[in-house]
């Protein structure tokens, strides 16, 4: 008979269940430095299941239909950490989890957003080499309060092989600090020292989109913050918090943040351009717009004519609209085109009226395409309620 295991992490309702595989537990001070977990009383309703047969690691989780199997066990721990996250966002409705890596430097959290491929946990271990605290590589918590951010108590992971450009220095930093190594991923266990304790609360300083090319001398470029803020749109994953409080929380940080684009392909080269680049904080204010399109309830309104709904809030960046649906649970991007039609109904309006004004301003453009453009952007916005007859 397998042996049954139910371990209960701080902050979650239900527990993660292990069969057959109590041996996963001799890892979990590596991947879990600063976690408060558990053993506890059977569940029938296990947020998460790991059972362990002919060698392989079956893995499910409650909020996902199949399952998954893994033979090597950091594959199948690497996923318990990304679930472990995505479930606390469940329950967790003060904070927002952000798909980033981030380091602490010179006292500011300095973050750098989910993108494929572009090398942000490797980068994050070389700054960690040179002396800066780390925060986290993979998911930040973000305080809706205090729009800071903090540690969510992780261990830093590693693709294998590492970099054939990767210096002596940072190479012997990695090797001496992997405590869990599979085929494919490596996990570091850190002195306390070099990371950020969990109960730590951290201001944002900078969100730094990183863009990885073979050849090229790093660089540092301004970014525009609609671009940061758009990819930080997408790389949160809190599911059950209202989108009006995530556009809030982040137009706050933003505002107060560096937004910049790393081009690098030496992450030697990057880890000495962002030390020198950060090493003071000057005053920053984006100066975003946050707020409700709130109309007169009581005005009248033909049948005919469209207009906002009033419930809906705005945010607006540079040029760039980002609204939060009446129900709260999406945000959405309009486009050039979305954005003025929004403009226009910002009073009551009729279709044929839209296609009217969009013809004098786009005097080159077909009727025939102006109505297909009006027609399909106006019936996407009934359809999510932002806009009412």
């Amino acid at each position: 008979m397998q042996s049954l295991l139910f371990l209960y992490f701080d902050g979650l309702n239900h527990p993660v269940q292990l069969t057959g595989c109590d041996h996963l537990l001799d890892d979990f001070p590596v991947i879990f430095p600063q976690q408060d977990y558990h053993e506890g009383k059977c569940d029938d309703k296990p947020l998460i299941s790991i059972v362990y047969e002919a060698g392989e690691y079956h893995f499910s989780a409650s909020w996902i239909d199949k399952s998954v199997s893994y033979s090597d066990k950091a594959d199948v721990l690497c996923d318990l950490i990304a679930k472990l996250a995505v479930a606390r966002s469940f329950t967790d409705l003060e904070t927002i989890y952000l798909h980033a890596a981030a380091v602490l430097i010179n006292g500011k959290a300095v973050v750098f957003p989910s993108i494929y491929r572009s090398g942000k946990s490797f980068l994050t271990a070389n700054l960690v080499a040179e002396g800066h605290r780390y925060i986290g590589d993979d998911v930040i918590p973000l305080s809706l309060e205090s729009c800071k951010g903090y540690s969510a108590g992780f261990a830093p992971r590693m693709r294998l092989p590492l970099p054939e450009t990767t210096d002596e220095k940072t190479r012997s930093f990695i090797e001496g600090h992997i405590a869990l190594e599979g085929k494919r991923y490596a996990y570091l266990d850190l002195e306390p020292e070099l990371q950020v304790p969990c109960t730590e609360r951290i201001d944002m300083g900078a969100f730094v989109l990183l863009d990885r090319q073979q050849g090229v001398t790093a660089h540092l470029d301004e970014l525009p913050v609609a671009d940061v803020f758009q990819q930080l749109i997408k790389q949160n994953f809190a599911r059950e918090i209202d989108s009006s409080r995530i556009l809030s929380t982040l137009t706050q940080v933003v505002s107060n943040s560096q937004c910049l684009k790393l081009t690098y392909d030496r992450a030697d080269e990057a880890v000495r351009l962002l030390t020198n680049h950060f090493m003071q904080w000057p005053a920053q204010d984006n100066a975003l717009q946050f707020g409700t399109d709130i109309q007169d309830a009581d005005a009248t309104i033909p049948d005919d004519c469209l207009i906002r709904n009033r419930h809906v809030q705005k945010i607006r960046i540079e040029d760039e609209n980002f609204l939060a649906s009446p129900d709260g649970k999406k945000i959405y991007h309009l486009n050039q085109i979305g954005s003025g039609i929004w403009e226009l109904l910002s009073e009551p309006t009729s279709k044929e009226e839209i296609i009217s004004i969009l013809e004098t301003a786009f005097p080159g453009a077909e009727r025939t395409v102006i109505e297909k453009d009006v027609k399909k952007i106006l019936g996407k916005f009934q359809f999510t309620g932002l806009i009412e007859y």
